[in-house]
């Protein structure tokens, strides 16, 4: 009987040396296949010379990781470091069932994004379809400028009529409001020995959100708390609810979750309000502005009602959980820090013994730097989840390297601010929130993040609603600072778990006792 190895050499009648070669060959092609069947379209683009980026493809198949969505800023940290120390400025991964490429720092992401609504030539688009369309069009609407993907003359025209409600000066005119809101806030601070920082900053959000943005006239505590608990239930849907989006339930089906009930219910709201406001003129909200805002190059092109509804919808989403997340955050750091305290409450003595007691957004923006720096160190530090998407429409070659079509590109805000020269510490030390925060970075043009700080975006998409964001976060700081000599920091840092969301916050949502400033 033949032993195996004369059985090899039967099969297979060529040499040692070239059988091993045929065999290495095999199993890089088998090596292949499994890759395109476990994760699909993650191959080069052959038609380009060009390499694919750095990284790999060795989360869970098909889908992505799932731990991703715990904490998305430290993923993409933990991908990066691992590939070298600073990390590359553009890597690949599988996430959202697709092959990404992560995008970090400014010149590359400017180079992709200025791609957006070409046609060809390495296109990008806005990437929307994430989850079941169906259920995405009931629970976002699609005539949002979120939505528009292709027409980049449609997009900018809803750009331009949005954007009049949320000019500086449109800002500035809300500044009694706001400063209103923020002194009741405040207030109840003040009225119990430990508060929930989180609790009181959201309530302070969905107030500018139904007073300011939307001009609702509530009558009572029951219809605030009902507009209230409908906004949570919705955006709990966009934000958390992964088993709606994901699985592909029948429309007549959705209708019956309370998600759904809960969006309903706000557009209800919100249509019941343009009917008003074009029956009885505008009212100075910001949802007002919208509804008479004209095109400039042709008075008779304006916004149409569904365009109105779906982009307050989109402002609800983008502006209120983010400033509400972002202030949690920096009541952390001001807790942990009581010199910065101390500098915000100094700063806010002297302007008020200035000015007295009205905040404008004048004030702040140019008599209160020290205001400015503690926000922008915050969003520093722990910006939003993530970043942008694009869908890669054509092959993109840059920096030698390919990102092949059909491939998603995410530019990460959080490796941005990681990486800056400016910042730049090698131990990371620079990002830890015990060694990190140092508002005084800001105060000095040599220590100044530029343009590496991206905490609202960039490109076509940067943040329409960064002015009012801004405002509301210094506002409600400065009011802070006012009323309050001290506070102390119940949350224990030592043992702080995070809970992911728009935004990473403490899961206790920062417990503090504030004590009232007699002075």
């Amino acid at each position: 009987m033949p032993s195996i190895a004369q059985s090899a050499s039967m099969a297979f009648p060529f040499p040692p040396a070239v059988r091993k070669a045929m065999l290495v060959s095999f199993a890089l092609l088998l090596v292949m296949q499994l890759q395109l069947i476990l994760y699909p379209g993650s191959v080069l683009d052959s038609s380009h010379a060009e390499p694919l980026l750095p990284g790999q493809m060795d989360v869970c198949p098909w889908i992505g990781s799932i731990s991703m969505f715990s904490n998305l800023n430290k993923f993409v940290h933990n991908k990066a470091v691992k590939m070298a120390n600073p990390p590359p400025k553009m890597f690949k991964f599988f996430a959202f069932a697709k092959p990404m490429v992560v995008l970090v720092g400014s010149s590359a992401i400017k180079k992709v994004l200025s791609r957006e609504f070409k046609k060809k030539d390495g296109g990008v688009s806005q990437y929307v379809d994430f989850g079941q369309g169906k259920y995405t069009e009931m629970m976002f609407g699609t005539e949002s400028m979120s939505f528009e993907t292709d027409e980049s003359k449609k997009y900018h025209f809803l750009q331009k009529l949005v954007g009049q409600a949320l000019t500086p000066q449109s800002v500035a005119k809300g500044m009694p409001f706001l400063q209103r809101a923020s002194e009741e806030a405040v207030d109840k601070m003040l009225a119990s020995d430990e508060v929930v920082t989180s609790e009181i900053t959201h309530h302070l959000t969905l107030d500018v959100a139904w007073r300011q943005i939307i001009g609702l006239d509530l009558k009572d505590d029951q219809e605030i708390e009902d507009f209230h608990s409908a906004v949570e239930i919705w955006q709990k849907a966009i934000t958390s609810n992964f088993f709606l989006a994901m699985i592909p339930i029948p429309a007549w089906l959705l209708k019956f979750t309370k998600e759904y009930k809960a969006k309903k219910y706000l557009t209800g709201l919100i249509d019941n309000k343009i009917d008003y406001l074009e029956k009885n003129g505008p009212d100075g909200s910001t949802m007002s502005a919208m509804v008479f805002a004209v095109d400039d190059d042709d008075q008779s092109k304006k916004l149409t009602r569904q365009q109105v509804i779906d982009n307050i919808f989109l402002l609800l989403a983008a502006g209120s959980e983010t400033s509400s997340l972002t202030l949690t955050n920096a009541m952390l750091f001001l807790g942990m820090n009581p010199g910065v305290w101390e500098k915000l409450v100094a700063e806010q003595k002297d302007l008020v013994a200035k000015n007295g007691e009205d905040l404008t957004k004048t004030h702040m923006d140019n008599e209160c730097p020290y205001l400015d720096a503690v926000v922008k160190e915050t969003m520093r530090i722990i910006p939003i989840s993530g970043g942008g998407i694009r869908s890669v429409k054509d092959t993109i070659v840059m920096d030698g390297v390919q990102i092949p079509k059909n491939w998603l590109a995410m530019y990460s805000i959080s490796l941005t601010h990681e990486q800056d020269p400016k910042t730049w510490k090698a131990d990371g030390s620079h990002m830890e929130i015990n060694t990190g925060f140092k508002p005084e970075r800001w105060l000095d043009d040599e220590t100044r993040p530029n343009t590496e700080f991206i905490p609202w975006g960039a490109g076509h998409r940067f943040c329409l609603g960064h002015n009012l964001a801004s405002a509301e976060m210094r506002t409600f700081l400065a009011v802070m600072a006012r009323k309050v000599k001290n506070f102390d920091l119940v949350t224990d840092v030592d043992k702080i778990k995070w809970k992911e969301g728009v935004i990473l916050t403490p899961k206790d949502g920062v417990v503090v006792n504030a004590h009232v400033n007699h002075q």
